[in-house]
C-alpha cells in the first residue's frame, strides 16, 4: 500500500499503526521529503463494506430462507434443482 502526504504529494512512510476497531486502524505516518516539507500525519484505514460476503455465511443465509419457506414451496425448490 502506498501513502502520499496530504501536503505535498510526496512519498510517506507508515512508522506505527494503532487499531482502533477489528476493521479500522490509524496509520501514523511522516513524510519523505523531508528537505521541503516533512510533514507528519495520521490516516485511518477502515472497511467500507462487503461486496461478497463468506461462503458459510452465504450458505447459513440460504438455509434460513429455504427453512422458512412452506413445505409446499421447499417441494417445489428441490424440483428445480438437482439435490
Amino acid at each position: 500500500m502506498r501513502i502520499n502526504c496530504p501536503h505535498c504529494g510526496g512519498k510517506a512512510a507508515i512508522t506505527s499503526r494503532h487499531p482502533q476497531t477489528k476493521t479500522a486502524v490509524n496509520l501514523y505516518c511522516h513524510c519523505r521529503n523531508v528537505a521541503s516539507c516533512g510533514a507528519t500525519f495520521v490516516y485511518c484505514l477502515a472497511l467500507s463494506h462487503t461486496i461478497n460476503p463468506p461462503v458459510n455465511v452465504t450458505a447459513q443465509l440460504a438455509a434460513t430462507i429455504i427453512r422458512a419457506l412452506p413445505a409446499e414451496e421447499r417441494a417445489k425448490l428441490r424440483g428445480m434443482v438437482d439435490l
